[in-house]
């Protein structure tokens, strides 16, 4: 498994918040995004060294984002709960992958 696998969520995150950030008429993303995203880059600097506990980091902000969708009211489809789904499954893989080449 190559080690730029383990940032994927990490590189596709970023430019999104970035884009969100720039695009006027917009607000900006909350610190807590920022600081999810610096979760999900230490996550996966950590699963490249094959620190098997690098995943915990990068399952923070999965968890994160289905807390908060338990708080949302609003359409029958929660953004939020399928993005920390998708994360945390990401992050299992990772983990089972790392310690079946261990």
């Amino acid at each position: 498994m190559k080690n730029t696998f383990f940032f994927l969520p990490a590189a596709l995150l970023t430019p999104w918040c970035g884009i969100l950030a720039a695009a006027p008429g917009t607000q900006a993303p909350a610190p807590l995004v920022w600081a999810g995203l610096l979760l999900l880059w230490c996550g996966g600097f950590l699963l490249s060294r094959r620190v098997i506990w690098g995943a915990f980091c990068g399952a923070l902000p999965g968890l994160l984002l289905i807390y908060q969708s338990t708080n949302a009211t609003g359409g029958p489809l929660y953004l939020g709960m399928l993005l920390g789904l998708a994360l945390l499954l990401f992050f299992m893989f990772c983990v089972c992958a790392l310690y079946q080449k261990s």
